[in-house]
């Protein structure tokens, strides 16, 4: 009888066990999946910015605007459409780089593909353009 009891505590325990590395395991894909949506987010929103600052971004098919382009994370940080901040790696003290290649639709506007890259990331297609 008390080694029946025992080996259920022993289950029990060991349950729990599991089931917190398990938790803590989700919980910490969860945190690192936000982070990169976040990252994600702050660079679109800075592409958005610069194409808007400089007219890049209105329908027309003027052939003096520019529809193919790369933006940098390094030129969007050095004209202050992002914080460098905001790339900012889950481990808080590398920082993620990334790009977004612009380019024409058909009804003349311009539209984006954005690229991340960090330590344990990559957005699917990213290439190096360095």
């Amino acid at each position: 009888m008390k080694r029946n009891i025992l080996i259920l505590i022993i289950l029990i325990v060991t349950v729990i066990i599991i089931l917190s590395i398990y938790m803590t395991f989700n919980f910490n894909i969860s945190k690192e999946k936000e982070r990169y949506s976040e990252i994600k987010e702050a660079f679109e929103k800075a592409v958005i910015w610069k194409l808007d600052a400089t007219g890049n971004s209105k329908k027309h098919c003027e052939e003096n605007i520019t529809k193919e382009m790369t933006i940098t994370a390094d030129l969007l940080i050095s004209n202050g459409y992002l914080k460098k901040e905001d790339m900012l790696d889950i481990d808080g003290k590398s920082y993620c780089d990334g790009y977004a290649k612009t380019f024409a639709t058909e009804d003349c506007g311009i539209d984006y593909k954005i690229y991340i890259k960090c330590n344990e990331y990559k957005t699917k297609g990213y290439k190096d353009y360095k």
